[in-house]
């Protein structure tokens, strides 16, 4: 059975007329609106023990988990933190928040998952997602060893919106086909 592992990429919006690319697989789908690349770590450990191949997508290092929750530093508003934690959250970040810590932090749990994947022996495919995506100015190359596991798509590269709530990105029909298309025959 085919899993996918991941963020808001791999989720789907119940009140949109498109159909998003994962479900157009037969797969079990353990992806959540939010989730930091710990959480993904954990979908990985989850479905390696089913799984006959496994997609998974990568986020942000700007995502934090809170008891099983998690959040953005950039949209504390759609998380489901009070008022007070919120300002908290943002007065921590304000005074406590490093980012170049943090990506070398998420860069480890990234490396971590491919590894796990890398020695199941579990056919893969990862998209490195938001973790130092071009459109934060990122240029730094990442996980080149695991290059021959790396999807054609970043689903990054094709969100066209936000005004979807904070997890339905990629409204053009045509790109959720392709991805699944894509995907359809890399699982075969």
């Amino acid at each position: 059975m085919i899993y996918i592992c991941g963020d808001s990429f791999g989720a789907s919006d119940p009140d949109s007329d498109i159909t998003p690319w994962h479900e157009q697989l037969e797969c079990v789908n353990l992806s959540r609106v939010c989730a930091t690349n710990l959480q993904i770590s954990q979908q990985v450990d989850n479905a390696l023990q089913d799984a006959s191949f496994i997609i998974v997508l990568f986020t942000t290092c700007v995502r934090f988990e809170w008891g099983s929750e998690s959040y953005t530093l950039h949209n504390l508003t759609t998380s489901s933190l009070s008022k007070i934690q919120q300002h908290l959250v943002t007065e921590h970040a304000k005074h406590f928040f490093n980012l170049d810590l943090e990506i070398y932090r998420n860069k480890c749990i990234i490396e971590s998952v491919l590894q796990r994947l890398q020695d199941s022996g579990v056919p893969f495919l990862f998209d490195q997602g938001g973790f130092e995506h071009k459109k934060f100015g990122a240029t730094k190359t990442y996980f080149e060893k695991y290059n021959t596991h790396r999807s054609k798509y970043n689903l990054w590269d094709h969100a066209d919106t936000k005004a979807y709530r904070p997890y339905f990105h990629i409204t053009d029909q045509n790109i959720h086909d392709r991805v699944a298309g894509y995907y359809a025959e890399q699982t075969r």
